[in-house]
């Protein structure tokens, strides 16, 4: 008796395994430092916006700065790192989260609060961010939303990431596209 019980723990176990392997498999993996390709890139039309502008006293050419994104990725727990430089200056913010499909709740300037919840599944991960802005002035409060959906490419060169983002404005839609290295 003793023979067949550890016989079918050894069999549980591997089947246990087999099952987390595959798991970890079927999970997209968006690891790695990003740069983003403005080629390939769509954004939204900015009102009143010019073109190129001139240099300016702090060095800035007018050209696009360098955008990076760096993902740490561990399971459905992530951080994401992005920055821009532009000449000898550069800024970056860093955001973490888990992309279980719980809400997380974040007090914002001025009275704002943004909720956000990330999902993991299939080939793709979903972050949708609502920010509500305090009334102000006996006015009605503003939200805004934005649900982006990143995907890797086959080869996990090439992370895309398209998003909607609805305002009291209209719905505007923006694709950035990431090169992997």
């Amino acid at each position: 008796m003793t023979h067949v019980k550890r016989t079918i723990g050894l069999i549980a176990a591997v089947f246990v395994v087999a099952a987390t392997t595959i798991a970890a498999q079927a999970q997209p993996q968006f690891t790695g430092t990003w740069t983003l390709d403005r080629s390939q890139s769509r954004f939204p039309a900015h009102e009143g916006g010019h073109g190129h502008r001139a240099p300016d006293a702090s060095g800035d050419t007018g050209q696009p700065p360098v955008v990076k994104m760096t993902v740490e990725q561990n399971g459905s727990n992530f951080k994401v790192t992005r920055s821009m430089a532009r000449g000898d200056r550069e800024r970056s913010y860093s955001q973490s989260f888990v992309a279980d499909g719980s809400e997380s709740t974040r007090p914002g300037r001025h009275g704002a609060t943004t909720v956000t919840k990330a999902t993991l599944g299939g080939d793709r991960l979903v972050t949708t961010s609502t920010t509500t802005l305090a009334a102000k002035d006996n006015g009605a409060a503003k939200t805004f939303s934005r649900e982006s959906t990143w995907t890797v490419s086959p080869d996990g060169r090439t992370l895309t990431i398209d998003t909607v983002m609805h305002t009291p404005n209209g719905d505007k839609t923006m694709k950035t596209v990431y090169l992997k290295g």
